[in-house]
């Protein structure tokens, strides 16, 4: 699958999906790790066509020097995965930190959410100033990608 398929037929109906249910943990999760994905599909693209000479683990760590969004969005992607992640420098270190808050009357009423408003995903770095609304992060993230596809 090449990467401009995979951005169409698989990361931006994801993100889409987010975006009209902002407060589905599955959705954000089906969007982040598949802008993961693709990150690693562009990576071997390019790297396929000689754009590319460092591994997978360069290519992912010069996208997040350069872009903000998408290292917390990798972070989050990566914790996702494992669990929890050791390595100080990460924004986001564990699973937990992608977590639904709904509107209704809950631990949730005195910290993001919204009165009124349906649930929301957020991501919550460990640094609460690199904190995300997922359907935001995602639809940045998928900008960015879609600019070297």
């Amino acid at each position: 699958m090449t990467p401009t398929d995979f951005l169409h037929s698989v990361v931006a109906p994801n993100v889409e999906a987010l975006e009209s249910s902002v407060g589905d943990l599955r959705l954000a999760v089906n969007a982040f790790l598949t802008l993961d994905a693709l990150a690693g599909v562009v990576h071997a693209d390019r790297r396929g066509r000689g754009l590319e000479q460092g591994d997978d683990h360069a290519f992912r760590n010069r996208l997040a020097a350069q872009h903000l969004e998408y290292r917390i969005l990798r972070d989050a992607a990566f914790a996702l995965k494992h669990g929890q992640l050791n390595a100080s420098t990460r924004l986001v270190q564990r699973a937990q930190q992608v977590v639904a808050y709904s509107s209704a009357w809950d631990e949730a009423v005195w910290d993001r959410s919204h009165w009124d408003k349906p649930a929301l995903v957020w991501v919550e770095a460990n640094d609460p100033a690199h904190s995300r609304l997922a359907y935001e992060l995602a639809r940045a993230v998928l900008n960015i990608l879609q600019n070297i596809v």
